[in-house]
């Protein structure tokens, strides 16, 4: 099987395979699928199977802690070793093993949940092999903040907070049963799965993403790895001359024109050291509202990472 082929033994950076892909030729035909090439990961592409998903990776790779990011990862049937071990950013150290999803499934009662796929080996015909078709997450994260022992969170990622919990009477103005509300036995499992190890798992919707941020992140993300030849003094020139623009509440375009006019830079060079010493955080403005080249900067008033620092924590 594809899947088990590509997440059979541990990879990182640009040589991991996603257990799917985000293709015409295995992608759902509804998901709206997309692919990002991020820095981050070794110019890799990652696979994306939704729009929400696209959003929280974006999220993901702008925190500077997320050193590495496993999308569509297989959740094994069988026991596994930790998501961390072998993982080259760290020594090893003693870290609790996957249990393994049929394990899982036993536990909570769940056994008849599992999908089943019978293999038939043309050297064996009379005796095909019955085995767990594995599901798959969203994003794994791999944090590593200074000077701390690494850990990973799982995100599990829809559109809206509801599509987590069990069928109610959305329109009806009772009050749902306990049962309707609670969670679903896939996300219960994929939660319990990752427990196991240590790792916790986070319900995230793209409802709770304010939009301007995800926008703005879209965009700066388009610029983040264009080469750009400049030598620091050049960068740390640009670079004051754009605090200047936070500080004045001027438009970037307005310092643009002067540094053309001057022969300094060219535009493509201003304009793309802006966007990626934003998404750097060297330069920080305000990402809740539109981020625009030819309209006032503002000065960030609230952290994106603060805001939704929760999401990324150990615990």
């Amino acid at each position: 099987m594809l899947i088990y082929k590509r997440q059979q033994e541990k990879q990182w950076r640009a040589a991991y395979q996603a257990s799917i892909e985000a293709t015409p030729k295995e992608a759902p035909n509804l998901s709206r699928a997309s692919i990002l090439t991020p820095q981050k990961l070794g110019g890799r592409n990652m696979h994306l199977l939704s729009p929400a998903e696209r959003a929280f990776a974006l999220l993901a790779l702008y925190h500077p802690y997320v050193k590495e990011i496993h999308e569509q990862k297989m959740l094994s049937a069988e026991p596994r070793l930790h998501p961390l071990t072998g993982w080259p950013e760290v020594e090893s150290f003693d870290l609790p093993p996957i249990k393994g999803m049929i394990d899982v499934a036993e536990r909570l009662g769940y056994s008849h949940l599992l999908p089943l796929v019978t293999e038939t080996s043309p050297a064996d015909p009379q005796n095909p092999r019955v085995f767990v078709f594995p599901y798959v997450g969203d994003l794994l994260l791999y944090m590593l903040p200074p000077g701390e022992v690494p850990y990973c969170i799982n995100w599990n990622i829809k559109d809206q907070i509801q599509a987590f919990k069990r069928p109610g009477a959305l329109n009806s103005k009772r009050r749902l049963a306990q049962d309707e509300v609670s969670e679903l036995p896939r996300n219960e499992m994929e939660r319990v799965y990752y427990v196991d190890a240590g790792i916790r798992t986070e319900h995230l919707a793209l409802e709770q993403l304010d939009s301007h941020v995800v926008a703005n992140l879209t965009q700066l993300f388009l610029h983040h790895k264009t080469p750009l030849d400049l030598s620091p003094a050049q960068c740390a020139e640009l670079k004051e001359r754009f605090a200047t623009v936070l500080a004045n509440g001027i438009s970037p375009l307005e310092v643009i024109s002067l540094c053309v006019a001057r022969d300094r830079f060219t535009v493509h060079q201003c304009r793309t050291y802006l966007w990626q010493a934003i998404w750097k955080r060297e330069i920080r403005c305000d990402l809740f509202k539109p981020v625009l080249i030819d309209r006032p900067l503002r000065p960030e008033t609230a952290d994106v990472l603060e805001v939704y620092g929760p999401w990324f924590g150990r615990k």
